[in-house]
C-alpha cells in the first residue's frame, strides 16, 4: 500500500516507521519542525528541551524504538539531587516511590492513612488499567474529575498538597479538568515502580531525527486532505496525490482543519478534543546558586504563574560556571501571556522564581521562551470513554486514520504506542477503496507487522 502520514511528531514518525518495516510505501509530510512537541533548541551553547523534556523507566515501547534506531547507548538515567514540592516552609521531597508518598512530611495522620488506602487500591488494581492506553479497562471512573474524586477518597489536604501540584507539573492544568480514570491509571503506573526519569545524551530531538533519517519526509505544508469517492487525497499547493490510506498525525485542531470529508464519528471526536496551554522559559543561571535537583513542583497556592522548574544540568545543559533552568507556567497564566513579548515574560518569570527560590534572585539571564498554546490534550470527564468508542467506530473511515496522544495514548510512550497501533490496524485490515477501513479493537496491541 501507498500511505501518507501528515505530521512528523513522534506518533506519526513511529507509524510511518512501522509501516515501512511492513513493506509499505510511507511518505511523511511536515511543514514545520520534525519532532513536534519533542523539541530541542540550541541557544548560547546550550541544548534546551523546550517541549517534552523527560521519559520514564516504564517507557518500554519508546526504549525499544530508540534501540532500533541506534540510540540504545544514549538512553540515560537522569542523575541529580532530590527535587521537591515547593511549600511555605521550603522543599518537601517530591515522591519517586510509594514509600516516599507514605512518608511525605507535614501530612496529618488521617491524611496519610487515607492516602495509603488509595495507594493500596491502586496496587491491587494496577493490572486493570494502562496509562499509556487508556482504552484498557472499565470506564466507571471516567464520570468524575480527579479533584472531586481524590478529595472524596483522600481528603482535601492530599488533593491540594500532592494531587493538584502533580497534575499541574506534568499537564499544566488543574486536577479539576482531569478524568479520574486518567488519574487512577497514572496512579497504577506509579505504584508499579520504574518511575525514574530518563533522557537522551543529545537531548530529546535525537529520537525524531533518527526516525526521520530512515523515512521519506517531505518538507511541505499540507493544505487539506480530501476524498474523491474512491481514495483520500493529500493537497499541497498546486500538487495533489491520492493514497490508499492517509494518517493525520497532527493535533486534533489541525486535523479538524485539514480533513474536509470526515465521517460523523471523526468530526464528533475531533470537535471534542481540548488542550492545556503552557510556556517554557529557559534561563542561564550560575551553578553555584541554581541548586542540585531534576525538578521542583510548584503548587498553585504558592504561585499562580510558575508550575514547575527543572535544572537541566542532569541532561547536559551546563558549562563550567552556568546551567540552564527550564521553568513551566500554569495554564491560567500562560493563556494570558501568549501574546506578550519574550522580554516581558522572561522578566516576570525571573522575578517570580527569585521570590520562590531566593538564591536565584537577580542571577537569571533569559535565553528562550517556547509558547505551547496546545501543550497537551486534556482528558476531562467522559473523554476517555468517548475516545475509546471512536477506536471501535470511526477510526479509519474513508481511508483516513487519526493518530496522536489525544487518542487515549498520553505522554511519549503513549504516542509511540498510538503510532504502532494505527500502523498495525492499517496492516491488519484490508483498506478497500471507497469503503471505511475496519478499526482496531479498543485497547488492543498492534498487529504483527510482516
Amino acid at each position: 500500500m501507498n500511505i501518507a502520514i501528515v505530521g512528523a511528531g513522534l506518533s506519526g514518525l513511529t507509524c510511518a516507521y512501522r509501516l515501512r518495516q511492513a513493506g509499505h510505501t510511507a511518505t511523511v509530510y511536515e511543514g514545520g519542525r520534525v519532532g513536534g512537541r519533542m523539541a530541542t533548541v540550541h541557544v548560547a551553547g546550550f541544548g534546551i528541551d523546550v517541549g517534552a523534556n523527560l521519559m520514564l523507566g516504564n517507557d518500554t515501547r519508546l526504549a525499544a524504538l530508540a534501540g532500533e534506531v541506534g540510540l540504545r547507548e544514549d538512553w540515560l538515567v537522569l542523575e541529580s539531587g532530590p527535587g521537591g514540592i515547593l511549600e511555605p516552609g521550603g522543599l518537601a521531597p517530591s515522591p519517586d516511590s510509594v514509600s516516599d508518598l507514605a512518608w511525605l512530611p507535614g501530612l496529618s495522620l488521617a491524611a496519610r492513612v487515607r492516602l495509603l488506602g488509595f495507594l493500596v487500591h491502586a496496587w491491587r488494581t494496577r493490572e486493570d488499567l494502562d496509562f499509556f492506553d487508556l482504552s484498557v479497562g472499565s470506564d466507571e471512573l471516567d464520570d468524575m474529575d480527579a479533584w472531586t474524586a481524590t478529595v472524596e477518597i483522600c481528603g482535601e489536604e492530599v488533593a491540594a498538597r500532592l494531587i493538584d501540584p502533580f497534575v499541574r507539573t506534568f499537564h499544566f492544568h488543574s486536577a479539576r479538568r482531569m478524568s479520574m480514570k486518567y488519574f487512577q491509571a497514572l496512579a497504577a503506573l506509579f505504584v508499579r515502580g520504574s518511575f525514574r526519569t530518563r533522557g537522551f545524551r543529545d537531548f530529546m530531538e535525537s529520537l525524531p531525527m533518527a526516525l526521520a533519517e530512515r523515512l521519506t519526509v517531505r518538507a511541505a505544508n499540507v493544505d487539506s486532505v480530501s476524498h474523491d469517492g474512491l481514495t483520500p487525497i493529500v493537497h499541497c499547493g498546486e500538487e495533489h496525490a491520492a493514497y490508499d490510506a492517509v494518517v493525520i498525525a497532527t493535533t486534533a485542531t489541525v486535523a479538524r482543519r485539514l480533513w474536509t470529508a470526515p465521517s460523523h464519528a471523526q468530526a464528533e471526536l475531533l470537535a471534542g478534543v481540548r488542550y492545556s496551554c503552557t510556556m517554557m522559559c529557559a534561563f542561564r543561571v550560575p551553578r553555584s546558586v541554581a541548586g542540585d535537583y531534576e525538578g521542583i513542583w510548584v503548587p498553585f497556592t504558592q504561585s499562580t504563574l510558575v508550575c514547575c522548574c527543572s535544572n537541566d544540568t542532569c541532561k547536559g545543559s551546563f558549562d563550567e560556571t552556568h546551567c540552564v533552568l527550564s521553568i513551566g507556567l500554569h495554564e491560567e497564566a500562560a493563556r494570558e501571556l501568549l501574546g506578550v513579548s519574550d522580554e516581558h515574560v522572561l522578566g516576570l518569570v525571573a522575578a517570580e522564581w527569585g521570590r520562590l527560590y531566593p538564591t536565584c534572585a537577580d542571577r537569571m539571564e533569559g535565553l528562550h521562551v517556547q509558547r505551547w498554546p496546545e501543550a497537551m490534550p486534556v482528558y476531562g470527564v467522559g473523554d476517555v470513554a468517548r475516545v475509546k468508542a471512536f477506536w471501535g467506530h470511526g477510526q479509519g473511515d474513508n481511508g483516513v486514520w487519526l493518530c496522536g496522544d489525544y487518542l487515549n495514548h498520553p505522554w511519549l510512550e503513549g504516542a509511540v504506542r498510538c503510532g504502532e497501533k494505527v500502523a498495525g490496524a492499517i496492516v491488519g485490515h484490508r483498506v478497500d477503496r471507497g469503503l471505511p477501513a475496519r478499526a482496531a479493537t479498543p485497547g488492543s496491541q498492534p498487529a504483527a507487522l510482516h
